[in-house]
C-alpha cells in the first residue's frame, strides 16, 4: 500500500475510548501498589502475604481472558467490554469495605477476572478499525493508556491516599469508571463485521490473500505464538512488580519522602508511554518500507527486551538513588514493549474472525507472569537477609526472565508471512 493510508474518523473515536479504557484499567491496578504501605500497616500483612495479594489479581485473569475473548467474537465487542467495565466499577466501590486479608484477596481476584480480557479485547477491537500499516502506532495509542494511566493517576491518587486515606482513591476510580461506561454505551456502535457469518468466514479462509495460519489451532500451537507469549510472560512479570512493589521499594528501601515519591513513582510510566510511541513508530516505518514482519516487529521487540534485562541487572548494583531509580525505570520501560509489538505480530497469525481468541490466549499466557512475579518478589523480600537484598534479588530474577524471553523471540520468531514476503522480494530482485 502507499503512504496515504489513513486512520478513519470512526477508528479515531474508538481508539480514543479504548485508550481511556486502558487508562482506567491500569489506574485500577495501580491503586493497590500506591496503597501498599497503608494497607500492609492497617491489615497487619507481611511481605509474603502482600506478594499473594499482588498475584491474586491474576488467579482468574487467564481463564477470563480466554473465555471472554471467545465470547466477544460471538456477541460483539461493545457489550462484552461494557460488562467488563461494569465489574471494575462494582469491585472498586466494594473495596472500600475491606477490613481483612481474606476480603482483600477476594476483591483482587474478582477485579482480575473482570480486567483479564481488557487489554486483549482493546487490542482486538482497535485492530479491526486499523490498516496494517498503521497497526503499530494505532495499537500503541491504545496501549499507552496503560502506563499513562498510572503516570497521570499516580500523583492524584497518592495525594488522596496521603490526605484522605486509601479508600478515597478507590472511590475516585469507581466514579471515573461509571462516567466512561456511560459514554461507551452512548457513543460506540457495534461494527457490522464483528460477528462474521460462517459463509464469510469460509471465504476468508479459502481466499489466497488471507493471512497465513488462518486455522486457529495451528496458529495457537505454532512456535511463533509460543515464544511471543513467553515474551509477554516476561513483560507481565516486570509490569506487575512495577505496579505492586516499586512504590513500596522506593518508600521503604530508598527512603523517599512523600513529596518525592508522588513524583518519582510516575517516572517509569511516563517513560513507558514515550518509549512505546517511539518504538512502535519506528516499527511501523520499517514494516511499511520492507513489508517484513521480522525486520519491522521482531528485530525491535527482542533487542528492547534484552536492554530491559540489562537495566534491571545494573539497577541493583548502583548505590545512588538517582541511578537506581533511572535504571530500574528503564528496566520496567523496556520490559513493557511486548504490550504493543506482541499484539501487532499476532494480527498476522490468524484470520480476522479469530482475533479476539488469539489475543485472549496471548493475554492468558502473558498474565501468568503476573501471578508468579509478585509472589516470588514477596517470598524473596520476606526470606532474604534484608528487605533490600530481597528486592534486589527479585529485580535480578526479573532481568533474567526478560533476557531469556527477549533473546528467544529475537532468535526464533519467524512468522510465515515474513518468510514468504522475503522470498517474494528475492525472486523479484532476481
Amino acid at each position: 500500500m502507499g503512504s496515504n493510508v489513513k486512520i478513519t474518523k470512526t477508528a479515531w473515536l474508538v481508539i480514543a475510548l479504548l485508550f481511556l479504557l486502558t487508562v482506567i484499567s491500569n489506574a485500577d491496578k495501580a491503586i493497590i501498589g500506591f496503597s501498599s504501605v497503608s494497607l500492609i500497616e492497617e491489615l497487619g500483612l507481611n511481605s509474603e502475604q502482600w506478594g499473594t495479594v499482588g498475584s491474586a489479581f491474576f488467579f482468574l485473569y487467564s481463564i477470563s481472558a480466554i473465555l471472554v475473548g471467545a465470547l466477544a467474537d460471538k456477541i460483539g465487542m461493545k457489550r462484552v467490554i461494557a460488562g467488563m467495565a461494569a465489574i471494575w466499577v462494582i469491585v472498586q466501590f466494594s473495596t472500600i469495605f475491606v477490613t481483612s486479608y481474606g476480603y482483600l484477596l477476594v476483591t483482587r481476584i474478582i477485579l482480575g477476572a473482570g480486567e483479564g480480557p481488557s487489554y486483549s479485547l482493546a487490542m482486538a477491537a482497535a485492530s479491526r478499525y486499523l490498516p496494517k500499516e498503521k497497526l503499530g502506532i494505532g495499537l500503541t495509542l491504545v496501549s499507552v493508556g496503560g502506563p499513562l494511566g498510572v503516570a497521570v493517576s499516580a500523583p492524584i491518587l497518592m495525594h488522596l491516599i496521603f490526605n484522605y486515606g486509601w479508600r478515597s482513591a478507590f472511590i475516585a476510580t469507581g466514579i471515573v469508571g461509571v462516567i466512561w461506561l456511560v459514554f461507551w454505551l452512548m457513543i460506540v456502535k457495534e461494527k457490522k463485521d464483528e460477528a462474521t457469518k460462517p459463509e464469510a468466514a469460509k471465504q476468508v479462509i479459502e481466499t489466497p490473500t488471507s493471512v497465513p495460519d488462518t486455522k486457529f489451532k495451528s496458529a495457537l500451537l505454532s512456535k511463533n505464538f509460543i515464544f511471543i507469549a513467553l515474551c509477554g510472560f516476561g513483560t507481565y512479570w516486570s509490569f506487575t512488580i512495577g505496579l505492586n512493589w516499586l512504590p513500596n521499594y522506593l518508600s521503604n528501601i530508598r527512603q523517599l519522602s512523600e513529596e518525592a515519591l508522588t513524583i518519582v513513582v510516575a517516572l517509569p510510566w511516563i517513560m513507558i508511554t514515550i518509549s512505546q510511541i517511539c518504538f512502535s513508530t519506528i516499527s511501523d516505518r520499517i514494516y511499511h518500507k520492507t513489508q517484513n514482519m521480522v525486520k519491522g516487529r521482531v528485530f525491535i521487540l527482542g533487542p528492547v527486551m534484552v536492554a530491559g534485562a540489562l537495566s534491571y541487572f545494573f539497577g541493583t548494583i548502583v548505590s545512588s538513588n538517582f541511578m537506581a531509580i533511572a535504571l530500574l525505570s528503564l528496566g520496567l520501560t523496556f520490559g513493557c514493549i511486548t504490550l504493543v509489538l506482541g499484539p501487532a505480530i499476532l494480527v498476522d497469525l490468524v484470520a480476522k474472525e479469530h482475533q479476539g481468541k488469539i489475543q485472549g490466549w496471548f493475554m492468558a499466557f502473558t498474565s501468568l507472569g503476573g501471578i508468579v512475579g509478585p509472589y516470588v518478589t514477596g517470598v524473596l523480600v520476606e526470606h532474604s537477609a534484608t528487605q533490600a537484598a530481597g528486592f534486589h534479588h527479585s529485580f535480578q530474577a526479573c532481568g533474567l526472565i526478560l533476557l531469556i524471553c527477549g533473546g528467544l523471540v529475537w532468535l526464533v520468531v519467524r512468522p510465515k508471512k515474513a518468510k514468504d514476503q522475503t522470498n517474494t522480494l528475492v525472486s523479484k530482485e532476481a
